[in-house]
């Protein structure tokens, strides 16, 4: 990556220990049954129904959507439209907890013959395990697995280079065995080759793991590389771009939280109910990475960690450039969380007051994907709308990159999702 920003990371606080802790199950969850304005997937559940940890509680709808399952057991309190952490509505399922955290039968027990499973069978496992793409646009891995596209190459990518967050880092160096299978049952599903794994060079310890762990496994179809400690390092499109293949093809991309999510279902029958996520930032007590159950409300999170010190000018679901700002605490976390931020006013902003653009080309300079943010952002001003299309408003990856080195603090991410929405 040619562009990019060096940032102040701020990870040591959540990388003291590299263990992910397990905290008590949470007293209630809210799980949300698809993205708003999305087809909703078909629930299976009734209110007043009892439910266990693992139980599908709504159907696949359709090729494109996953089943959904519950992440505690206990009593469905209501099936209605929630406040989605995204914006708008969305249907979801309340459970309330029994305190009991009884599992469906065979979870966590080993899949006789998983290794000798067709590609056919992998899909059908990812779709009916809940898979997706643990990242903000939760792309169904039975989806990304079967594009038809003859990709050479799977990217394994352990890149995180959002200040504060830790999570991936946290399980790579707790579960890379784990980790590295996951990646090798989705290369099959992919029908790939090989599996090039990636990370920051800030990174070696994690490199280092993983390239012992290959060899002892006595693999020959994995490979590492360093790249430099840029964001957006991680996002897939920049990554499509920097290894693209020699037909032009961009590969395909697994994160590693995702891959050690496929290892669970396919070979330890366990569906996608939990995630690691790092909960940080200067106002929590004790920052840390969690095993966190889907639906968790933000308030809870917070209560895990010691509760917070004071109170945060923003909280943040997700990394502070490109995570989503949360109002209330009333609000569940998803299976593309990566992590939940509490700031203080004197990191998150909050002072000064919006400016014309200067012309300085910080944003330009900056801009991962190289299209013009100055451009784009005066041309929404205007309600120019397709003129900023013309300048590359739809190939933004909403990086943040422009608005935070923007010396008139314009709203640029607001305004380039203005043009595009």
């Amino acid at each position: 990556m040619r562009r990019g920003l060096r940032l102040d990371l701020k990870k040591e606080a959540t990388l003291l220990a590299w263990t992910l802790r397990r905290a008590a199950p949470p007293s209630k969850v809210r799980i949300f049954l698809n993205l708003p304005g999305a087809a909703s997937v078909r629930p299976c559940v009734e209110p007043g129904e009892s439910v266990r940890v693992g139980q599908r509680i709504a159907r696949p709808a359709g090729p494109h959507t996953v089943a959904v399952h519950a992440s505690i057991s206990g009593v469905v309190s209501v099936l209605q439209k929630f406040l989605h952490p995204y914006g708008g509505e969305a249907e979801a399922v309340e459970i309330q907890s029994d305190s009991k955290d009884e599992k469906i039968p065979g979870l966590g027990e080993e899949r006789m013959n998983w290794e000798d499973l067709s590609p056919e069978e992998l899909k059908k496992i990812f779709q009916e395990s809940g898979l997706v793409q643990m990242r903000e646009a939760m792309v169904p891995l039975h989806v990304k697995a079967g594009r038809g596209i003859k990709n050479e190459t799977l990217i394994l990518n352990g890149c995180e280079s959002e200040p504060y967050v830790t999570s991936a880092h946290a399980l790579m160096m707790s579960h890379p065995v784990e980790a590295l299978k996951g990646a090798e049952i989705f290369r099959k599903a992919l029908g790939a080759d090989r599996i090039h794994f990636v990370t920051e060079d800030n990174k070696l310890e994690v490199a280092e793991l993983l390239q012992s762990k290959v060899y002892f496994l006595k693999w020959k179809q994995v490979d590492t590389t360093l790249l430099p400690a840029l964001y957006p390092q991680e996002d897939e499109q920049v990554l499509g771009r920097q290894f693209q293949e020699a037909d032009g093809k961009s590969p395909e991309i697994l994160d590693v939280t995702s891959a050690f999510a496929v290892w669970e279902a396919v070979a330890r029958q366990k569906p996608l109910y939990e995630r690691p996520l790092t909960v940080g930032g200067e106002c929590v007590i004790e920052p840390k990475n969690f095993w966190v159950r889907n639906g968790t409300l933000l308030e809870t999170l917070f209560k895990n960690a010691k509760g917070l010190l004071r109170q945060p000018e923003k909280v943040i679901l997700g990394g502070p450039m490109r995570g989503r700002v949360q109002k209330l605490l009333d609000i569940p976390v998803l299976k593309g969380t990566t992590a939940l931020l509490a700031l203080p006013r004197e990191i998150a902003g909050g002072t000064g007051e919006e400016e014309p653009c200067i012309r300085c080309g910080r944003c330009v300079e900056v801009c991962p994907v190289e299209i013009s943010p100055v451009m784009i952002t005066l041309a929404a001003e205007k309600n120019l709308n397709e003129l900023a299309q013309e300048y590359g408003a739809g190939e933004c990856i909403y990086c943040g990159n422009c608005g935070f080195v923007c010396p008139s603090r314009r709203p640029m991410l607001e305004l380039i999702r203005r043009v595009v929405s």
